[in-house]
């Protein structure tokens, strides 16, 4: 919701009853949706950012049809970058917010592996072209302004459990990947957040239905080599419900 065409269904149909999506009216139609397609009881989910906040979420609130998911650097709120959301909120970081092609390419450097010292001066992941594009599409895909005001709606509408500072849903049987470098979504909240101790490049959760595992030398998208998190996991992800599948047959 407030993506796609969602903005061209909803946003530019009806302006004037269009209402920002919050954090249970996108958990209430993603639920919806799996009853709409007829979703078994044996499904598996994945998610990526906030697709993996949504589906952490979303096992949580079904677990009648969600067995399994891989969560990647979930933008859960307690694990998202202060420094991002401080930005956002006093608009110094137009986090997809783009206003000049400039923030276009600060965007891509903070998805790569990024600087310690946050100044973000570094090499650009992708080419100067891919930029440009990046740019002209986003002017056409939303209404100005559109994109910071449903991040400034969902930063404020958060009450339980989406304001919980630890796992809400133990129990459940998940893969967590996180990004080393990650300066979107933060590693080490994200350690705090699943109870994840680590010893000698060895990963521990709490709960025993949690693998968790870390991604080397990674952004929250582009690896320090320039690939692209998805190829990186692939593998990864495969094996994990592959595995899953083999045993409930």
């Amino acid at each position: 919701m407030g993506h796609g065409r969602d903005i061209d269904n909803r946003l530019r149909a009806d302006p004037d009853n269009y209402t920002l999506p919050t954090h249970h009216l996108m958990l209430e139609s993603n639920s919806e949706f799996l009853d709409v397609v007829n979703c078994s009881s044996n499904t598996n989910s994945f998610g990526i950012s906030l697709g993996g906040a949504a589906c952490y979420y979303l096992q949580h609130h079904r677990p009648d049809i969600i067995k399994r998911t891989v969560l990647v650097s979930p933008a859960i709120l307690c694990c998202v970058d202060k420094g991002l959301v401080n930005g956002i909120r006093e608009g110094t970081n137009n986090f997809c917010c783009f206003e000049s092609r400039h923030d276009v390419k600060l965007l891509m450097r903070d998805l790569s592996t990024g600087r310690d010292d946050y100044t973000r001066e570094k090499w650009d992941p992708v080419p100067q072209f891919f930029l440009e594009s990046v740019y002209r599409q986003s002017k056409k895909g939303a209404p100005a302004g559109h994109f910071r005001a449903l991040l400034l709606n969902l930063l404020a509408n958060t009450d339980s459990p989406f304001s919980a500072m630890k796992d809400v849903d133990a129990d459940s049987h998940r893969l967590v990947m996180w990004p080393e470098k990650d300066r979107i979504i933060n590693y080490e909240e994200g350690k705090r957040f699943f109870e994840v101790s680590s010893s000698g490049g060895d990963f521990a959760s709490k709960s025993s239905n949690t693998e968790f595992e870390l991604i080397t030398d990674c952004g929250h998208i582009f690896h320090s080599d320039g690939r692209g998190i998805l190829d990186i996991i692939k593998p990864r992800v495969r094996d994990y419900l592959l595995d899953f599948i083999q045993d409930d047959m």
